[in-house]
């Protein structure tokens, strides 16, 4: 009995046949010759038999695709076409009759016929025959199946010559270069073969090398063809003879005492050059070891920033505890390249009431080249840090005093502008507890880094 459907080719039953179908049969449609082409690319459908009508769609005049059947006529159509069908006017396609929603069937057995119709295969030569259902799976095995190269080079041929084709036919197929084993493609070969750097080439000037690789012939004419034009070996000595290599030796030869008086004038020219070059060195050396002198002294001297650095910094200590050198001092600095001149020193085992307990840091003003243009009595920010030289920047833990000057008069001796050779001095007397400087990395290698910073913000511009 037929399976009842709700007019939709997408009902229970009608998945199930797709599924049973679906690797049996594509859309078919009759072509010219009298067989019936598939709606799958490059599947033609011929029968063994001539096809009754009774097998083909009304609707799309294909194959029964998945047949539906009207109960009132009995006519059949795809389930495909169904939907048109109902669309429109509800009719049987054949005589007209009224076709009802409720009595329309999904036809397997109808379909399992058209599946076992007999058809061969309509590729060339091949004499494959078989059901219908069979067709597809044939096809895609068919070796007289025309097939474009996998390659995209256009070519179309039997699948049976497909080997043929990649391996020696195709124009894009790859080969190995014969003179540098790189992969190229066949039809890029001659391409190739004029830029190939190893592909032997006949010597430019015509002696006897005929088979040269390509990336070689410079070095051939310039260092073994006998018919290369070259200059005489003496040339910097002023001999213009030119000649091919093969002759050259009979010009050295021909000519010695020529050859000779050349390379005596070139040498007693080179000698006065070399003379002059000597005074001229001699000159620069002396000039550049001044200049070294300056830059070191400018680095010590110049800059917002001074960077002490004290070594032996235990021998020092514990000369500070005997009392035998309480007092350290730096060498002299500028703030800036005419700013004022200034020094610091250092107690490292504390000055007055802090001795024992904190090293003191102190520094003065001394006297300057451009005192006479700076403004008294001296009134900007000193600030001392004691430098922690652990590794890692990120982890630095510097201690840091700042102190500001006032310029008050009783002031005068440590501000005021120098009279003799330097101020006293000013700064932190418990700069840094000496429990605190044995932590951290404030001591590593026997060495302390001290640096002072002198704001010059407010400084009139010079």
């Amino acid at each position: 009995m037929p399976e009842k459907v709700d007019g939709s080719p997408t009902g229970s039953g009608g998945s199930r046949n797709s599924r049973h179908l679906g690797s049996a049969l594509s859309s078919v449609s009759r072509n010219s010759n009298g067989s019936l082409v598939s709606d799958r690319p490059n599947l033609e459908i011929t029968f063994q038999e001539p096809l009754e009508k009774k097998y083909e769609c009304p609707v799309c005049c294909q194959v029964l695709r998945y047949p539906i059947q009207f109960d009132e006529c009995g006519h059949r159509c795809c389930s495909s076409c169904l939907p048109e069908l109902l669309r429109v006017a509800p009719r049987c396609p054949i005589d007209q009759r009224h076709i009802d929603r409720d009595k329309v069937y999904v036809d397997k057995a109808f379909q399992r016929d058209i599946d076992h119709l007999g058809v061969k295969c309509s590729n060339g030569r091949c004499k494959w025959t078989g059901a219908l259902k069979e067709l597809v799976p044939h096809q895609e095995d068919c070796k007289y199946k025309v097939i474009p190269c996998p390659k995209g080079c256009g070519a179309e041929f039997e699948k049976r010559f497909l080997d043929k084709h990649r391996d020696e036919d195709c124009p894009k197929r790859k080969i190995a270069c014969e003179f540098c084993k790189s992969n190229i493609l066949f039809e890029e070969e001659i391409e190739h073969l004029n830029l190939c750097k190893r592909f032997p080439i006949p010597c430019p000037n015509g002696c006897k090398r005929k088979d040269i690789p390509r990336e070689e012939v410079a070095e051939h004419m310039e260092g073994d063809c006998p018919k290369q034009t070259v200059p005489c070996p003496f040339v910097d000595c002023g001999c213009e003879y030119r000649c091919n290599r093969k002759k050259l030796t009979a010009h050295v030869n021909e000519e010695p005492t020529m050859h000779l008086s050349l390379v005596a004038e070139t040498i007693a020219r080179h000698k006065e050059i070399l003379d002059k070059y000597k005074l001229s060195m001699e000159d620069h050396t002396e000039k550049l070891a001044g200049m070294e002198k300056r830059i070191e002294g400018l680095e010590k001297l110049y800059g917002a920033q001074f960077v002490w650095k004290i070594d032996s910094y235990q021998e020092k200590l514990d000369e500070a505890k005997a009392g035998t050198k309480r007092t350290i001092f730096s060498q002299p600095f500028l703030t800036s390249r005419n700013g004022y001149k200034m020094a610091l020193s250092a107690c490292l085992f504390g000055d007055g009431k802090a001795r024992g307990k904190f090293m003191s840091l102190f520094a003065c003003i001394c006297k300057g080249e451009s005192d006479a243009l700076l403004s008294w009595p001296f009134s900007h920010r000193v600030t001392f840090t004691l430098m922690d030289q652990c590794e890692d920047p990120a982890a630095r833990r510097n201690v840091t005093y700042t102190v500001k000057p006032n310029t008050c008069k009783d002031n005068k001796p440590f501000l005021g502008r120098p009279s003799g050779d330097r101020n006293a001095s000013f700064g932190a007397q418990k700069f840094v507890e000496l429990e605190v400087m044995s932590t951290l990395d404030y001591i590593r290698d026997d060495t302390i880094f001290i640096k002072v910073n002198v704001d010059m913000d407010d400084m009139v511009k010079m």
